[in-house]
Order: structure tokens, then sequence, then C-alpha cells
């Protein structure tokens, strides 16, 4: 990169034809999520850099070039992060555009893709002595994001070994920026990954709870169908109710019809509710927090919620059919209950691989996974 000096009057002041910085950046008040005012952040950081670089040295025409489209991807970057590239008249149809830009990450992913875009830009404009003190910061940049295998990775560790030595040649610059690129690029694919698995996880709780909320419905308008009940002793016990019934044979369902409640499926489902609340709190103790737009944790303890309402009912339907020995008989509507504790929380068994494979993805967020310091497959120490 050449330095070229800024022309100046016999007066000592700068004539027109130095080169202008970008437009200021206006941050605005507070946007709706964390993500886009770190967004804006690192646009607002980008084009002081932009201004600095375009100052010192970017003069040559196909220099000018770069820099016109690293202040458009900027501009990109800054509409998206703020919420001002929806251009929707109608509220309700901006409210469905958003939604449906959450859910398909698409607003991440262009301010995420314009940022690096533009920060790439940068690195091929920036001058010589700038890059080679950011040689490190790459390193770690790259080395967290790509496998120990990537000959990418590899040369940009000897290159910041040369870089202590003399500046970098234009073709070490652009392997350095390559690295880099491919860097960004694994790490915005980390995040999508983030973001299906947290969607998958979304749509098999929805459709749990919605199990769940059916059952509940069948239970309060046909409750004889689904009974939870239990007979021992001449009595009849029900989650809500305990009768007493002769013991002749052709009146125990009779006896149950009197007994059963529209309230019991929504009691234990209440109750296994509560209980995978229990669980899921011990769960996510194991979790990491995550700086991603997407609420992993979240959508787990979700899942977990309807998960633990279901097995609560099912647990004790399987009771009630004597598939646990010893167990078919229950006395007291308490030890029902009690049961639809146990089956609430052991929603956990079902869902602790899910809890695995999110600490798998989160990890790969992080760089700790499939990239950064783990080998690819078929790779050996």
């Amino acid at each position: 990169m050449v330095k070229v000096a800024t022309p100046v009057s016999s007066d000592g002041h700068a004539t027109g034809e130095q080169a202008q910085p970008g437009p200021a950046i206006g941050l605005g008040g507070p946007t709706t999520a964390a993500w886009r005012e770190d967004a804006l952040t690192r646009v607002s950081e980008l084009t002081g850099l932009a201004d600095w670089v375009e100052a010192v040295g970017a003069d040559r025409g196909d220099e000018l070039k770069l820099m016109a489209a690293v202040r458009l991807q900027l501009e990109r970057a800054r509409k998206t992060a703020a919420g001002q590239d929806d251009t929707s008249r109608r509220a309700s149809w901006r409210l469905f555009t958003r939604f449906k830009s959450s859910s398909g990450g698409s607003s991440v992913e262009r301010t995420l893709g314009s940022l690096d875009a533009a920060e790439t830009g940068l690195l091929r404009l920036a001058p010589s002595d700038y890059l080679r003190g950011l040689m490190p910061s790459l390193q770690a940049h790259v080395n967290r994001y790509l496998s120990k295998g990537d000959p990418r990775r590899a040369r940009v560790d000897a290159l910041v070994k040369k870089a202590e030595q003399r500046p970098l040649d234009e073709s070490e610059r652009v392997a350095v920026v390559a690295a880099y690129h491919a860097a960004n690029s694994q790490r915005r694919c980390e995040i999508l990954r983030l973001r299906s698995f947290r969607n998958v996880l979304l749509v098999a709780a929805l459709g749990l709870l919605l199990v769940a909320v059916g059952l509940g419905i069948l239970g309060s308008l046909r409750a004889h169908l689904i009974p939870l009940c239990f007979t021992p002793d001449q009595h009849v016990v029900c989650p809500t109710h305990t009768t007493t019934w002769p013991g002749q044979t052709n009146t125990t369902d009779r006896a149950i019809r009197a007994t059963v409640s529209g309230w019991d499926i929504w009691l234990v489902e209440t109750i296994g509710l509560v209980a995978a609340a229990l669980a899921s709190a011990f769960a996510l103790r194991g979790i990491r927090g995550t700086s991603t737009p997407y609420s992993l944790p979240v959508a787990l303890s979700i899942l977990k919620l309807s998960t633990g309402a279901l097995t609560a009912v099912l647990g004790v339907l399987l009771m009630r059919g004597g598939f646990v020995p010893g167990l078919s008989n229950l006395d007291t509507s308490a030890q029902i209950l009690a049961w639809a504790i146990v089956f609430g929380y052991a929603q956990q068994l079902f869902t602790r691989m899910v809890d695995q494979q999110a600490q798998s993805v989160l990890n790969d967020v992080g760089g700790r996974g499939s990239a950064g310091d783990r080998l690819p497959a078929g790779h050996k120490e």
C-alpha cells in the first residue's frame, strides 16, 4: 500500500482533492436486540477505520472502487441492524416480516455477512504496517474457526512469523485475507446451524404442546375415554376425586365414570410441567450462555416443559395398565400426583441426548467443536 501525501494549498490548508471521510453514523435509540446493538457498534468502528484507510492511501481507481463497496456493505449492515430496511407500510405486515426474518435468520446473516465483507475489504486496503500489527489477532481468529489440518491456517501461522521480520508482500496479504474470510464464513455457517437447531427444537416443543393441550381438551369433553383412575379395595381413586364402589365387576366402569373429572388430565399435566421445569433448571447448569442472536437454552427449556406434561400423563396411564408390576393400584390421589412428579421429571431421560447435541452446537459456534483445536475427521495427532 502506497501512502499518498494530502495536497495542500500555499496557505497550508488542505485542498478539495483530499479524500473526504464517509458520513457520520448515528446509532439512534436502543434497538430490540443485543445483537443489533453489537452490529451497530461494529458499523461505527469500521466506518472510522474506513475513513482512516481512505485518508492515508486509498487513491488509485481500483482502491477507490473497493472502498465504495466497503461503504456500501457498511450501510447495508447499518440499515439491517437498525431495522430500517423494512419498507412495509402496514404494521401487521411488518410484524409478520420481522417474525419470518427472525425464524429464517436473514437479518442476522445479512448483517454479519455485510460486516465481514466490509472488514475483509479494509484488510485488502490497509497499510502494510497496520496489517503487520494485526497479524496476531488475525491468527487467533483463524485458529479459532479453522481446523488444524486446514492449509490456510498453517499458511497464516507461517506468515505471522514472517511478518515479525518484514512487511508482507501482495500475495501474502491475499493469503491472510483469504484465511480470514474463510474463518468468518465458518463462523456464520455455525451460527446458521445453531438457528436451524433452535427452530427444530421450537417446532418439536410446539407440536408436543399441542398434543398435551389436545389431551387436556379431550379429557374435559370426554373424561371417561382416558381415565387416570385406580381401583384399590373397593375405591375409585382419581387425581381429583376418590369414591367408594360396591365391588362388583359390572359396576367398575360406572364407578369410574361417576368419579373421573375433566380436570384430571389438566392437573397431571400441570404437575408434570412443574417437575419438568425443575429438571430443566438443573440441566441448564451445565450449558454455557451464548452471545449468538439465538437463545438455544430457552428453546431447550420449552421442549422440556412440553415433554414433561406428556410424560406425566403417559406414565400414569402405563401404571394404570399394569405396566409397572406391583404398582397397578395407587391408594390415594396424592400418590397419583406424586408419580406424576416422578414421570414429569423423568423427561430428562428422553431429552438428555438433545442437551448433549445442543452443547455440541454451542461449542462449534464458539470455535471449540468441529473447528478450533479439534482435528478434522481422519486425522491423528
